[in-house]
Order: structure tokens, then sequence, then C-alpha cells
């Protein structure tokens, strides 16, 4: 049976070695290893430098070991490490010049555009913004929580479906970025009125991830309507962040294994086009 280790991020997993190149935050050092099998799926890995090391001593060796420097992961960050540093034959490095003028600050920056975000969840009607610009005409002396409203955050319709705005992050594939949707996730409403009561609270942080289904329709995949996710909060005025059940759906593909740099670039490249 193999080891397991406790991770403050990925709890009870499988223990990995890694050379120690490969900790942190690193990203595109080439990540060597041999092939995984059923029984080791998790072989020892390491960076493009400890692999010139082992070439030039015709293999792993007491010389060679004593080079490199070996290091405990959970198969959580091994997972990790592997999409931020495996070497892509496509880079997002002849976008650094890139301009592209953002539609919510209508400013314009440069380099690659990362972020595409949605305004209300898939289910929000014209007839909803009626009832919300309602609601917020009422004096604040008459007015609970209304039945139906979106802002940033938050939206509820008819007082029965509730959504929360957060983020699915993808790991770009040899890169230290992420590629990221701004989506919206439905709560229940036992969920939903807790988060409320401690939108403001530093402690939100430590609310067990919440159940949600994804409520954000994305074309450049199949159907993602209803993909099943869990929402962990972040600190007051952070969105929360969204992590997908693992399928064969390309979304929940992506989230997992990483996003391809020339998918990035294809997906980014498409909308800037469209929002021209």
């Amino acid at each position: 049976m193999a080891n397991k280790v406790q991770c403050a991020t990925h709890g009870e997993c499988q223990e990995t070695y890694v050379c120690s190149h490969l900790l942190g935050e690193s990203a595109g050092l080439g990540f060597n290893r041999e092939e995984p099998t059923t029984d080791n799926p998790f072989p020892d890995a390491w960076c493009d430098d400890c692999e010139l090391i082992r070439a030039a001593h015709g293999g792993w060796n007491e010389q060679s070991e004593r080079l490199t420097r070996i290091a405990l992961l959970c198969s959580g960050c091994y997972e990790r490490a592997l999409i931020r540093n495996t070497r892509p034959s496509v880079t997002l490095e002849d976008l650094a010049n890139l301009r592209w003028k953002c539609g919510s600050c209508e400013e314009w920056h440069t380099g690659p555009c990362l972020d595409f975000v949605y305004d209300s969840p898939y289910y929000w009607r014209e007839e909803d913004e009626e009832s919300g610009r309602r609601a917020a005409l009422m004096p604040g002396w008459n007015r609970a929580l209304p039945k139906t409203f979106l802002n940033e955050d938050f939206c509820v319709i008819d007082d029965r479906d509730f959504f929360v705005r957060g983020i699915i992050h993808l790991p770009i594939i040899g890169a230290g970025e992420t590629f990221r949707w701004g989506v919206w996730g439905s709560l229940s409403r036992e969920n939903f009125e807790v988060l409320m009561r401690k939108h403001e609270d530093p402690k939100r942080v430590d609310l067990p991830p919440m159940f949600s289904w994804l409520s954000t329709r994305l074309p450049e995949y199949p159907e993602t309507l209803n993909l099943k996710m869990f929402a962990h909060m972040q600190e007051p005025g952070a969105c929360p962040s969204f992590s997908l059940e693992l399928t064969e759906h390309p979304l929940s593909q992506e989230y997992h294994k990483g996003i391809a740099p020339e998918r990035v670039k294809e997906i980014m490249m498409a909308r800037l086009r469209h929002a021209e």
C-alpha cells in the first residue's frame, strides 16, 4: 500500500518525490519521470536541469544523486507541478505585446487576456431585471432581502433560485498562470443565507465547500449547465473559487489536467475579435 501524507491543500494523499526545483510555484522547468503505471501512478520526477545531471552521470546513481535535492510532495501537488512545468510546444510568450480593451473597465491592457467574466447566471431574464430595479427603489426601512435581485456577487430569482459568482481556474500547461472563467453557480437556500450573513466576515474562509451546479453556458465547450462543482470561500472582497468534479467533460478535464496554451490562444483571440 502506498504511503500517505497530509497536505494542507489536498488533505490525505499519496506521497511522491520530486527534485526541489519543482516545489512551490515553479513553471516551465520541465517534468521528467518514468512512465506511470497502475502500481506506481506517481513516479519520481525531476526538472530539465536535473535531467542534465542524470544524463551526464549515466543515470541515477550515487554521484548524480549527490548533486540533486529530493523533496516530498503529496500526489495533488505533484499533479499541479506536472501541469505547471511540462514544456508545451506552444507558449503564450508571443502575446506579451498584445493590446486589448477590457469590456468592464474600458481600459487598454497589454499581454494575454486570461479572464472572461459573465455578469449574470444563464437563468437571469429581462423580467428579472425589472423586478430587481423595483426592489432597489424601495426605501431602506422597508427593504428586506429582495425576492429577485442581481449584483456583482449574488443573484436570487423569485426567492427560489440562489446563485453566487465565482472563478474556475484552469492551470495553463507549462505556465505559472491560470486561465480564469468568471461564472455563476447555484447554492441551496441554506448555504446562500449562511454566505450572505458572513459576506464581510474574515472567518468565512473556514466555511466548508458548498455544493453548486454550474449555471453559466460556455459556448467553447459542450453543454456546461449543471456540471457538478463546489464553491470554496475566499477572504472578503474575493470571489469564491469553484472546483469541478472529475468527469470526461472537456471543462472538467482542463480543470484537473490543465489547458494547453494553444487552446488559451484560440479562446482568447476569438473572444477579443467578437468584442470589437
